[in-house]
């Protein structure tokens, strides 16, 4: 089991709610680094197996993975 980095998008219904669900993802595994109400989004980490699960949690409108970057170091020829 790998822990995934995603982002939550919230429902616009459940924007003025956003602290309700992010205790529904909490008790699903997911570790909330943060909640961005204004926007409704909420940036954590869980499992990868329980992915699925949390996008069918009410009040969750989509789960994107995050995207790493790395780069490269500035002796190198590339920068």
């Amino acid at each position: 089991m790998s822990r995934v980095n995603l982002s939550v998008l919230i429902d616009d219904r459940y924007r003025d709610r956003i602290l309700e669900v992010v205790e529904v993802l909490q008790a699903n595994g997911m570790k909330v680094e943060h909640s961005m109400e204004q926007i409704g989004v909420i940036t954590g980490s869980i499992d990868s197996t329980q992915v699925e699960r949390i996008s069918n949690i009410e009040g969750v409108a989509s789960v994107e993975f995050a995207q790493g970057y790395q780069l490269e170091p500035p002796e190198s020829d590339i920068q």
